[in-house]
Order: structure tokens, then sequence, then C-alpha cells
């Protein structure tokens, strides 16, 4: 016999004896471990007034048309993408029209958006300016969020961004009367509340004018602020 017979011979009983070589595992034999997952979040960057976490995104702009004067009380409805759009000034370029939009990346303060508008006038003669009479603004408006749960669903009662004083979840108007030195609260969030993505979905809008009016073209400017100061209105 040959080194080279002798040497495959070996190796298929070496093989041979692997094949017959039983392994079983003793169940008292193993055991576990407990370990921790940790991780640390920290407020984001934003622009609010007292926490930097916090941002208004986006305000909407509203232009209400032409229409003749009836001499009568009257309203004018507009609707998202149909004079209500996004302004220019919106951080959030891409917000559907009406958005009044907060990023809070963190802050546990609570924060509150309020709106306030200037009284509606016509400058077009500086010797003659006009003030449109009996002028309110009614913003119909959703409350809506980005925010997900386990399931991956939204649930805008969840630690909740409310439309002013509304319960949570349920959509409201509210009113503003131009030229009034008090601001209106549009969206607001309780200390613990408001994280992430909110906003007061405004589709509708309605502008409201007594008897009386003059013809011209009247504009308003609309100031939206956020402050890190829940809303305190009863």
């Amino acid at each position: 016999m040959t080194k080279k017979t002798l040497q495959l011979i070996a190796t298929v009983a070496l093989a041979a004896g692997f094949g017959f070589t039983t392994v079983t595992a003793n169940a008292a034999d193993t055991n576990s471990q407990s370990t921790d997952a940790s991780v640390t979040l920290t407020p984001g960057d934003g622009t609010g007034t007292h926490d930097g976490a916090v941002s208004l995104t986006a305000a909407p702009d509203l232009a209400f048309g032409t229409h003749k004067v009836t001499g009568k009380a009257d309203n004018f409805d507009i609707t998202s993408g149909s004079g209500i759009t996004t302004n220019n000034g919106s951080t959030n370029k891409d917000a559907k029209g009406g958005a009044v939009e907060v990023v809070n990346s963190g802050s546990d303060a609570g924060w509150n958006v309020t709106v306030a508008a200037s009284d509606f006038t016509d400058k077009t003669d500086p010797s003659n300016v006009k003030t449109l009479l009996g002028a309110t603004i009614d913003l119909k408006g959703t409350p809506e969020t980005d925010n997900a749960d386990v399931d991956g669903k939204t649930d805008n009662t969840l630690k909740p961004a409310t439309i002013g004083i509304a319960a949570a979840g349920v959509g409201a108007t509210t009113t503003v009367t131009p030229g009034e030195a008090n601001a209106v609260p549009v969206l607001t969030a309780a200390a613990g509340n408001g994280y992430g993505t909110w906003r007061n979905q405004i589709n509708d809008a309605t502008l409201n004018i007594a008897g009386g009016n003059a013809a011209g073209t009247y504009s308003s400017s609309l100031t939206w602020t956020i402050a890190n100061t829940p809303s305190t209105q009863a």
C-alpha cells in the first residue's frame, strides 16, 4: 500500500468518526443576562420667544376677492387654495394653504400662537383714508399633526395642541376683530403637550362686514405670534 493510499484512508476514517459524533445540549447549562439600552434627546433649534426649540413655521395670507357693494351687511367666503395661501415668509414653503404650523423639537414648555389684525383701510387717497366698517374674520380650522404613534397612525388627541380652548382633536372657529388690541389664541399647547409638528389647518375663512361701507380696496395686516406661554383664556 502506498503512502498516498494510507493518507486517503486515514482521511475517510476521520470524517466517518465525526459523522457518528452526537452533541447534546443540557438545559441546565444555558444562561441569560439582562442589559440596558439608553438614549438622550436634547431640544433642537427653533425661533421661539423663550425656548429655541419652538418655531412658527407657516401662516396664511387671506385674499377675499372683489365684490359689489350692496349697502347691507355682507360676508365673503374663501377656501384653502382659493383665497387662502401660504405666506411667503413661512419657513415651510410646502405647507398647505391655511396652515398655522408649529414645530416643537423637544421643549417641555407650553406654547401659544395668537393672531391680531389691523383695521382694514383704503389708503389709495392719503387725504381720504377709509376704514372698513364692522369687519370680523372667521377662521374655521381643524387640528392636525404629523406625529405618529407606535402603529404609525396619527392621533391629534395624544399630548395635543388645540385650537384656542377647544377640546383636543376638535375643530373650531377663531374670530378676529381687526383693530382690536387683544390678540386671539389660534393654536395652543399646555406644558408637557404639543411636541412635534402641529397645525391649525384653516380650510375656510369668512370676512364679515357691516352695511354702509364705501367702495375701495381695503387691506389689513395680520400678525401671527408664537410664545412659550400657554393661553390662559377661559
